[in-house]
């Protein structure tokens, strides 16, 4: 952080400095004022920091909040942040950018982390960043905030982008600098400073946004409790309570993206919100995973994703039509690295940027439909379609043989086995016993 280093010389200087660091005592009145962009969710954490940045950063803070489908009260945060102090409110409805510029694309390239977590949160956070660096040069911004706790993946998420998109400024964390412990203090503060906040104990962690609902904390710190599913799932219906009666649906692709349902065209929004229904309904894409976070802590998530399940299986069963068993081997991979880039925050990125434009071109193939059956927390596949189909039914059918593949099988299998030949020759010469042979 810097504050002013011009005015700040020897040592009562530099504990004075170290002091405003970590929120004792307020900036000189004479020095000149900031503008603070804040990133705000209008919860605990983020109503304090807007009085405290103002007390400690002499600053003018400006209030930012965007709906990636967890539907904010615009107006009720509105005046909440002015109450609070912010000398301005921004919002925007980014669901339409969200979905079909961070969650498609990661559904193209099959991303994941540590096997199976569709990165929800993950995916949200660098288009927040993007949004937020845009208004921060616009307002003329000399830093940009956030509430991020110390232990979790987001700070790094939002910094690593903003390092990228605007290096020039400045990043304030107030939870690695402020002495508040926890909720009962910031709660303490806020009422000092005139403002009643109704704050609740949570009893879980939660995360919302259009792709996906996460929960955390609670009884799911301990890896070894069973829960009560209707305790936490508010998506997808547990499968004791999961519609009896199955349902089809026909996902349409062009070029690895969703773009049509039981071939009617549709919004990103509107597509992956009726798979979000009737995938939750069906009790599909849930996962509870412990994972292991960037900075090195294990963690255990309970992640609620219906809609993108069954595209990210639709979507592979379509790779399965249309790839090579070569082209698949390498996305398969490639894809993991994709996915632990967007978790580690690295979304603004070379390493992102050169995947991303690989399954650009390897995704030009990647167009049909896939027919999926959704039953009581399965998916099963109806029937597959594409023009670039490799599936040949006169090659593969036993009934025929008009390629001739049979006769060609045998030069295939002696030329393929030569090395096997060659090793075991060779072997026998060496009286070593291989395989089950004695």
């Amino acid at each position: 952080m810097h504050i002013n280093a011009k005015c700040v010389t020897g040592t009562s200087k530099k504990r004075e400095l170290n002091q405003r660091r970590k929120g004792f005592i307020a900036m000189n009145p004479k020095e000149k004022k900031k503008k603070i962009l804040l990133a705000f969710s209008g919860g605990l954490d983020t109503s304090a920091i807007i009085p405290w940045l103002k007390e400690t950063q002499d600053a003018e803070v400006v209030a930012y909040c965007s709906d990636l489908g967890n539907g904010p009260d615009a107006e009720g945060l509105k005046r909440w942040a002015l109450q609070l102090g912010a000398a301005d409110f921004i919002f925007e409805n980014l669901k339409e950018a969200f979905v079909s510029k961070f969650a498609f694309p990661a559904i193209r390239a099959g991303a994941s982390y540590q096997d199976d977590y569709l990165l929800g949160t993950a995916l949200g956070r660098p288009l927040i960043a993007e949004r937020m660096a845009h208004y921060a040069l616009e307002l003329g911004a000399s830093a940009v905030a956030h509430g991020c706790t110390g232990k979790g993946n987001d700070q790094i998420r939002f910094e690593r982008s903003w390092a990228y998109l605007i290096p020039q400024l400045e990043i304030i964390a107030p939870w690695r600098v402020w002495n508040f412990k926890g909720r009962k203090d910031l709660l303490g503060y806020l009422s000092e400073k005139g403002f009643s906040l109704e704050a609740k104990e949570k009893k879980y962690s939660e995360d919302l946004n259009l792709f996906h609902r996460s929960c955390e904390g609670g009884i799911l710190e301990n890896p070894a409790e069973e829960f009560e599913p209707s305790e936490i799932y508010k998506w997808v219906s547990p499968i004791s309570k999961a519609k009896k009666d199955s349902i089809t649906v026909e996902i349409s692709f062009e070029q690895g993206i969703p773009v049509a349902l039981n071939q009617k065209k549709m919004s990103a929004v509107a597509l992956l919100s009726f798979l979000n229904e009737v995938a939750g309904q069906a009790g599909v894409g849930v996962l509870d995973l412990v994972e292991e976070r960037t900075n090195g802590i294990k963690s255990r998530g309970i992640y609620e994703t219906p809609g993108g399940t069954v595209l990210h299986l639709a979507c592979r069963a379509l790779k399965h039509l249309c790839w090579d068993r070569d082209l698949l081997t390498t996305s398969r991979s490639l894809g993991a690295q994709y996915g632990e880039a967007i978790y580690d925050g690295n979304w603004h990125s070379d390493l992102k940027n050169a995947i991303e434009s690989y399954f650009e071109t390897a995704s030009e193939t990647l167009c049909g439909s896939v027919k999926v059956k959704l039953h009581q927390g399965s998916v099963n596949f109806v029937s597959r379609q594409s023009p670039f189909s490799l599936y040949s039914a006169e090659t593969v059918t036993f009934e025929a043989d008009e390629g001739g593949v049979h006769h060609l099988a045998d030069g295939y299998c002696k030329i393929s086995a030569l090395k096997q030949r060659l090793m075991g020759s060779r072997d026998q010469r060496m009286s070593r016993v291989s395989g089950g042979l004695r």
